[in-house]
């Protein structure tokens, strides 16, 4: 059960983190800030990703060899602090993680053969039928196995009174 929880795990998160790029891909404000945070150092591709339209340039070669002295946080400048999370609506996002869960929920629960509550209070009522099937059957099996006991005695005794018959007959 711990990896499918885990295969669940990282599959939400992938959900979130593809959520989260196509609403910072999708916002103009953001991605204008995320221009500004990038280092010219940088891969050559995020003028493509960023969509061409600004004069960020990249930088020339001889610019592109950081100092030494330079650390990565100083190149990249960062802070989540200056990022604009007011465009960032958490109760929108939720809704649309929430509806999609619903809509496939059915198809995961087949696809992995996950247990509902209603799977679980059927297996619980066939446990509570089967617990006191076998607490009957252990009751016959006692009162059986009394009455054997019982009939073993009687036949041991009629053994025993066949024995001295037949002894007292060869004796005779």
């Amino acid at each position: 059960m711990e990896a499918i929880e885990g295969v669940a795990i990282i599959i939400l998160v992938i959900a979130i983190v593809i959520l989260i790029y196509y609403y910072l891909m999708n916002s103009p404000e953001t991605t204008s800030k995320l221009r500004g945070y990038i280092p010219k150092t940088a891969d050559a591709h995020v003028n493509e990703i960023l969509s061409n339209d600004s004069g960020y340039e990249l930088a020339k070669a001889d610019e592109v060899a950081p100092k030494e002295s330079d650390s990565v946080g100083k190149r990249i400048k960062v802070k989540l602090s200056d990022i604009d999370m007011s465009g960032l609506n958490t109760d929108v996002f939720s809704k649309k993680i929430d509806s999609f869960l619903d809509e496939k929920s059915d198809q995961l629960i087949k696809d992995w053969c996950l247990a509902t509550t209603e799977d679980l209070n059927e297996l619980e009522s066939k446990f509570t039928q089967t617990t006191g099937k076998v607490d009957t059957l252990e009751k016959s099996f006692d009162e059986f196995k009394k009455s054997s006991e019982e009939f073993q005695k009687v036949t041991e005794e009629k053994l025993d009174d066949l024995d001295k018959r037949i002894e007292s007959l060869e004796n005779k």
